[in-house]
């Protein structure tokens, strides 16, 4: 068996895991709803980034204490570009809409490919290109209102894409450099030292006591599930497919969280919606046909 089908089998097995990722993140946005709901937007992603390095430093102490300045310099640049999105993207909705900023965000799977062609001077493949575009279309689809206008909120949520773009290279770049585990504590830790920051500059301090059982439960699940394991399968998961790739199956988190909320009974079902999200699946399997058809002509190749 060659080397190069080993590898896509590799790569598949990665795609297939940031699908979970997508996955157990688009379940997530109901609970992510419901701690906005209870606490103000800023302290409901630093008490997530709070709790979330609490159990890092728990779990994994080794992999903090024996970091390098290298990985923490790295960490700190991952950190600093997740910060940015959440900024945005917080800061985004309170001037717009959760729908509006869906469909501008979502255009971070077009940068992407475009920012791995300006920074890497690769052009990515036409397949890849094509999907990108076509799921950029299906979230187009899924997220268009008519008569929608363009405001302070949709410009920071366009601001939230380019960094979401960013991100998905950092973390390619990122975690190629620095093991998985030890990437997901350091960062995280910093991430929550900046959050509380701003957090603590512009909002009031939320009260602890007050949480409900359903808030406590809300935060221990994006802590561990959506923060934790999610980083820690997306890292891995980024050192053996491109960053395209990723952004492409991660465009599938809005699909899911559609799907979920429909099924809950949450949000009623449209054409628009079903339509939008057969387009992103479409985007995302011309990705993984690219490699099978590389695949088949490695083998054929081989057997000559």
């Amino acid at each position: 068996m060659s080397e190069e089908i080993v590898n896509r089998r590799e790569a598949f097995k990665a795609d297939m895991t940031l699908v979970l990722v997508s996955f157990i993140w688009g379940a997530g946005i109901p609970i992510s709803a419901l701690l906005a709901r209870a606490v103000t937007p800023l302290w409901a992603i630093a008490l997530r980034m709070l709790l979330s390095a609490l159990f890092l430093m728990i779990l994994f102490p080794k992999k903090i204490i024996t970091a390098t300045k290298y990985d923490w310099k790295l960490s700190f640049m991952l950190a600093a570009i997740l910060v940015c999105v959440f900024v945005s993207m917080t800061f985004g909705l309170t001037y717009s809409t959760a729908s509006k900023q869906a469909f501008i965000g979502g255009l971070n799977v077009i940068m992407t490919p475009a920012l791995v062609w300006l920074i890497y001077r690769v052009r990515p493949s036409a397949w890849l290109f094509a999907a990108a575009g076509i799921t950029t279309l299906g979230l187009l689809v899924m997220g268009f209102t008519p008569g929608m206008e363009f405001n302070f909120g949709d410009l920071l949520s366009f601001v939230m894409a380019i960094f979401y773009a960013v991100q998905v290279l950092g973390a390619h770049y990122c975690s190629r450099r620095v093991e998985a585990v030890r990437l997901v504590a350091l960062h995280i830790i910093i991430l929550a030292s900046i959050l509380t920051a701003l957090a603590a500059a512009f909002e009031p301090p939320p009260n602890p006591a007050s949480f409900s059982a359903k808030v406590w439960a809300a935060l221990l699940t994006v802590s561990l599930g959506n923060t934790i394991l999610c980083f820690i399968l997306q890292f891995r998961a980024q050192k053996k497919t491109s960053a395209t790739h990723t952004a492409v199956i991660f465009s599938l988190e809005g699909l899911f969280g559609y799907i979920i909320a429909v099924a809950s009974g949450q949000d009623p079902f449209h054409l628009q919606g079903a339509v939008g999200g057969a387009l992103i699946i479409a985007g995302m399997l011309i990705t993984e046909l690219e490699g099978v058809i590389r695949e088949k002509l490695s083998a054929a190749k081989a057997k000559k």
